[in-house]
């Protein structure tokens, strides 16, 4: 692996790639169908790229040997749009020669379909990456601590000192940073074996609420209590925020959103919790725990 392009790198997932890449020694470029529109940090590149195109692909892909997949969530996005990129990817770098494909599904992805369709549409995109000819990595983390400072989450931390996320209080969750992310795909991509293979991802503690909220305190250095938001609140929170003022959108993402997180709260074993021991041992990682991003994060900046 010697000059990687980060697909989707004008995204937060995308841009901690670039960012690992650049200091592991990699000639690094991201792309985006706009990339005069972003800055990329240090000395990456900028290629102008759209999925859809499929005849420009190919050229597009040409000067690299490992792309950095990052795709949209079909929970807020068409999934049929997500699956015609993806199968033009795989055509254009087989065809340009490239030699691996690492693709962060940016969510759990489990062995089967479960009828949720942002892991459903994951889940096909990687039969098909492990399925085609050039190989492929699958990288699935459970969920990103940093979407604690998203608008879903922040406002309550910052006004009232509350954790409040739709997990119950008994829920152990193995929070991940977008960096150890980032970190973990270019292990895995630089290692022969871990090709055609699927691995979930965490971070190295699986905390329950109140838990994660300690940590948070300690972090921060202020008080931070957990609250169990209920799951239709936060569905419906999330509709409004990720469908544009279309009503009819709105209710679609709250509907999908209410079941998976029903799920992700009832099943067993957790989606949300994972064994990193044994990638941490194998690679040598160092995982960022919730107190230590929490102090590298500032709540008010």
């Amino acid at each position: 692996m010697q000059n990687v392009i980060v697909i989707g790198a004008s995204g937060d997932q995308g841009a901690a790639q670039l960012v690992a890449l650049e200091q592991a020694g990699f000639d690094v470029a991201g792309a985006s169908r706009d990339p005069a529109r972003h800055s990329f940090p240090g000395n990456v590149g900028k290629v102008q790229l759209d999925l859809l195109d499929g005849e420009h692909l190919q050229r597009a892909l040409a000067p690299f040997d490992t792309v950095f997949l990052n795709l949209p969530s079909a929970s807020f996005n068409p999934a049929e749009h997500i699956l015609r990129g993806a199968d033009n990817l795989i055509v254009a770098a087989t065809a340009a020669g490239v030699e691996r494909i690492v693709f962060n599904a940016s969510l759990y992805v489990g062995d089967a379909p479960n009828g949720f369709v942002a892991h459903d549409t994951r889940f096909k995109i990687i039969e098909r990456l492990i399925g085609g000819s050039v190989p492929a990595t699958a990288v699935c983390p459970v969920i990103f601590i940093d979407n604690l400072l998203r608008d879903w989450a922040l406002p309550s931390l910052r006004e009232r000192g509350v954790l409040s996320y739709p997990h119950a209080e008994t829920l152990p969750v193995s929070w991940v940073s977008l960096g150890d992310v980032a970190s973990i795909m270019v292990a895995l991509a630089t290692s022969p074996d871990t090709a055609n293979q699927k691995f979930v991802v965490g971070g190295p503690q699986a905390l329950k609420g109140p838990e994660t909220a300690a940590a948070l305190s300690r972090g921060w250095d202020t008080p931070i209590d957990f609250e169990s938001l209920p799951i239709p609140v936060f569905a419906e929170r999330m509709g409004a925020l990720f469908a544009g003022g279309n009503a009819g959108k709105a209710a679609t993402i709250a509907d999908e959103l209410a079941r998976i997180y029903s799920w992700y709260n009832e099943a067993a074993p957790s989606p949300f919790t994972v064994d990193m021991t044994p990638l941490v041992d194998r690679f040598g990682l160092e995982l960022t725990t919730v107190e230590q991003w929490a102090a590298a994060n500032p709540l008010r900046s």
